[in-house]
């Protein structure tokens, strides 16, 4: 919680009506001896007048004097007068050497730092969830600044050539066989079946698909043309036929996924799953065909596929995720940089001697640099007071010391009357 500013104090005018009223009753008494007060009574008036004299005169005193510090008394240039704005260099070197070489010293610092637990004020500061959520912004910023550089070519170079290696160093054996075995029995084997089947379909029902069908037709009809046989070639080039083979395979084709995307027990499912099951078993056997074929495949894969697309995308995605998580406080990941910050540093300091250690460290850590920038402490303090003007230096000693000058003022009046009371009375005895 930050520490409420100190109130100014209200201005006081006890000085001035302590003056009043000194001045009024030496007046009253003036006017009732002149007015012919009994004779009985005059010693006892010129005693309390000669009071109110004394106090008028050290009133007067005491406000000349207090006047005195801040300006010139009723604006003319007395000497010695205007203290603190004739004085205000020399004022405030008095300041700043009194605050940074007595009362802020590094040695005064110090032992009030012995006297401190630093490792308790961090677990006070970190039960507020709001103190955990800004230091941990430090944290988010570093995050979003590392997940920039997933989009660096060399980053992206780097992850390609890990996908790739990845991909070429995969195992592939009885275990590998067996992983496949258990997803070819897996629910998910038919929906892969199904998208397949579906994906096949679709080829089939393409115009393009009945268009390539044709041309291979004409170039087997030439290819068998050119080997010498005559029948089937010339049967191949009739426009009819042509339509009736396309038309009819991939109609037949075409009805065959269609049935075998609704029919878990289709014929052609449990042939596609039953083939997987048994390649997956001589792969489990370790047979070397098998693995053999495993390799040409992946070998096949791997000079077809254009890996750094992928990875590209793939970084930038992942990079756009983490930013957009970093972004919102609420989202999982920040409140998982919180949570972890928060622990981490609670579970370090819940230990005695570790609570220690990073006390001795807060504590010495603060010494060094104060020794090394404590002249900071003094060029602050200068700075602050050169940029007030002579009146806004007057005005802010005067507001916080104000009042305590006029009960100087007041005590001033008072012991004025006072000693006129005693001097008149002396007077009197001895007349």
């Amino acid at each position: 919680m930050q520490p409420e500013p100190a109130e100014v104090p209200r201005r006081s005018h006890v000085g001035t009506v302590s003056l009043l009223i000194a001045i009024t009753g030496a007046v009253v008494a003036r006017v009732v001896l002149f007015s012919g007060a009994a004779p009985s009574a005059r010693a006892w008036i010129v005693v309390i007048g000669a009071g109110f004299e004394a106090a008028v005169v050290g009133g007067l005193a005491d406000w000349f004097a207090v006047t005195a510090l801040f300006r010139h008394p009723l604006g003319i240039p007395f000497p010695h007068t205007a203290i603190i704005p004739n004085r205000r260099n020399r004022l405030i070197q008095s300041i700043v050497s009194t605050v940074e070489n007595q009362w802020l010293s590094p040695e005064v610092i110090s032992r009030r730092l012995e006297r401190v637990t630093p490792s308790q004020w961090v677990l006070d500061f970190l039960r507020d969830p709001r103190h955990v959520a800004r230091l941990g912004e430090p944290v988010r910023d570093l995050l979003r600044r590392v997940a920039r550089v997933l989009t660096e070519e060399e980053v992206v170079a780097f992850a390609e050539r890990g996908v790739v290696r990845q991909l070429r160093e995969l195992p592939i054996g009885p275990g590998a066989g067996r992983w496949l075995a258990r997803a070819a029995e897996s629910p998910a084997a038919g929906q892969a079946f199904r998208s397949v089947a579906l994906s096949l379909k679709n080829l089939a029902e393409r115009p393009r698909t009945a268009q390539e069908l044709h041309w291979w037709l004409l170039r087997s009809a030439r290819a068998l043309s050119e080997s010498g046989h005559r029948v089937v070639p010339f049967l191949l080039r009739r426009k009819m036929v042509q339509r009736t083979i396309v038309e009819a395979a991939l109609g037949y084709s075409g009805a065959e996924l269609s049935a075998a995307v609704e029919d878990p027990e289709h014929p052609l499912r449990r042939f596609a799953v039953g083939g997987l099951q048994r390649f997956a078993t001589r792969l489990s056997q370790g047979e070397p065909e098998a693995i053999a074929q495993v390799e040409r495949v992946r070998a096949a894969i791997l000079e077809s596929l254009e890996t750094a697309p992928l990875v590209r995308e793939g970084l930038a995605r992942l990079r756009s995720q983490i930013e957009e998580e970093l972004d919102d406080r609420d989202s999982r990941l920040s409140k998982l940089v919180d949570e972890k910050l928060r622990s981490g540093i609670v579970s370090y300091l819940e230990d005695a001697e570790r609570r220690a250690s990073f006390d001795r460290w807060v504590r010495a850590t603060t010494v060094d640099l104060l020794r090394q920038h404590h002249h900071q402490i003094g060029v602050t303090i200068r700075e602050n007071l050169e940029s007030l003007t002579d009146d806004q230096l007057v005005e802010q000693i005067e507001s916080r010391v104000g009042a305590d000058l006029q009960f100087i003022r007041l005590n001033g009046a008072v012991v004025g009357g006072l000693i006129g009371v005693l001097l008149a009375l002396a007077h009197l005895l001895l007349a």
